[in-house]
């Protein structure tokens, strides 16, 4: 039986298994892509954000993070969709396509999906950042991005600075964009307000647009077999990542939205809950130990 299966390969899934192993812990990794990386594997952009790691893209830091766990020999397993987690006694069982796997404890750490938002990818729509956008043909056209964050405000920006002829951003609310990304774009070129963006005609409150960007944020992908504790979706987890009311069961990233979604905090949340792993294996010992090395006397029968 394993001590730590880790469903995902993401960032915090990495990180969790990596630590997990190098703590003498019998690890095992699930990911249903066929690469570990999570959404890096998306960005062909250098990501500046990530202390000490300089002049790289999120494809190249997901591939790092692979060829990290084949260094060092953690298992993982690609292309293995988990289908349902369920709870036994005293331990846990993930069932995949191509079997099962017992193990001590569980970890979630299956991160987010772009929300659609209804939308479809095709040849003019793109859904989420990075690759999606990028494959989209852009130079000349017409593009309307559909969404207030971040990411809609950066893609805005690229699609601009790849070619594009006109570039409009609509959000329902106030923009939440960083005020640096904010002054990348045009105040005229920015709708705030309800709209009604249509992908048949490709339209948005009746004008027409070549391209669509759909960057709506993203939404936890949960495996499964589990009703969780959840706020909006995201899984509840306390201060060491362990999921209330499920003993055994711990989430790490951004499927819990416990800290700012970002690589650098899930790289860390996944340490935090391999620590808090070890520390409750080790309580389990300690306590078998205590108990078997407890004596135990006949009893007196008097007469």
């Amino acid at each position: 039986m394993n001590d730590v299966v880790v469903v995902g390969g993401g960032p915090a899934g990495a990180a969790c298994a990596l630590w997990a192993h190098q703590l003498g812990m019998e690890t095992l990794l699930l990911e249903a892509s066929p690469v570990i990386g999570g959404l890096q594997r998306r960005s062909p952009y250098e990501n500046v954000w990530v202390p000490g790691v300089q002049g790289k893209t999120g494809q190249e830091i997901a591939a790092s993070m692979q060829a990290q766990l084949d260094s060092v020999g953690v298992r993982y397993m690609t292309s293995t969709l988990v289908q349902s987690i369920r709870q036994g006694e005293n331990f846990w069982r993930v069932d995949c396509e191509g079997g099962g796997y017992q193990a001590r404890r569980i970890v979630i750490a299956t991160g987010c999906v772009p929300r659609t938002g209804g939308f479809h990818e095709s040849e003019r729509v793109g859904v989420g950042p990075g690759l999606s956008m990028e494959r989209l043909d852009v130079v000349g056209k017409r593009v309307a991005i559909l969404g207030g964050g971040d990411n809609a405000f950066d893609q805005a920006a690229f699609a601009l600075g790849r070619g594009a002829r006109s570039v409009d951003v609509y959000c329902r609310r106030k923009p939440r964009a960083q005020p640096v990304l904010q002054r990348k774009m045009w105040s005229r070129s920015v709708h705030v307000g309800e709209f009604q963006a249509d992908q048949c005609s490709m339209t948005v409150n009746g004008s027409h647009y070549d391209i669509f960007g759909v960057q709506y944020g993203f939404e936890p992908n949960h495996p499964g077999g589990l009703n969780l504790p959840s706020h909006d979706g995201f899984v509840d987890v306390d201060q060491q990542g362990a999921v209330p009311g499920f003993p055994g069961l711990f989430a790490a990233g951004e499927v819990t939205n416990y800290w700012h979604p970002c690589v650098t905090t899930s790289y860390a949340h996944g340490v935090q809950v391999a620590k808090s792993i070890q520390r409750d294996l080790q309580q389990v010992g300690n306590d078998r130990d205590q108990s078997a090395a407890t004596p135990t006397f006949p009893k007196l029968q008097y007469r």
